[in-house]
């Protein structure tokens, strides 16, 4: 709730707080997604480094849980990071990956997304 309402530091703290109690209590379905959440938390920031970081601890859990609706979101983070970065090639890669998890799953909100977000991302690439 913090996050959409942009006290991003609140929704750190509160992040971390729910972290701590799903790693405490071994929910790794939880876990990830607090990762997740603190991932975008920081992209919200600008603190790319800490995007990154808690974003590939989500989708190492959501692949070791196969989590694929997580899967694809941190994908889909990831490819959003890239394209603030610049990183071009590096956001096509993880947008797609974040597509074909959409498609395969049926998830057609994940699809839509990701198709604009790679229709952004090839029109910064000049395709």
């Amino acid at each position: 709730m913090y996050q959409s309402l942009g006290k991003y530091h609140k929704a750190e703290e509160y992040q971390k707080k729910a972290l701590a109690i799903t790693k405490e209590i071994g929910d790794r379905q939880g876990e990830a997604s607090c990762y997740g959440s603190l991932g975008t938390v920081y992209l919200c920031l600008g603190d790319y480094g800490k995007t990154e970081e808690y974003q590939n601890k989500a989708l190492v859990i959501q692949k070791e849980i196969v989590d694929r609706p997580g899967e694809a979101a941190s994908y889909g983070i990831l490819g959003s990071l890239y394209h603030s970065l610049g990183e071009y090639d590096k956001a096509e890669e993880y947008l797609k990956k974040a597509l074909k998890i959409g498609k395969e799953i049926g998830d057609r909100n994940k699809e839509a997304t990701n198709c604009g977000n790679l229709g952004t991302t090839y029109y910064s690439l000049g395709k």
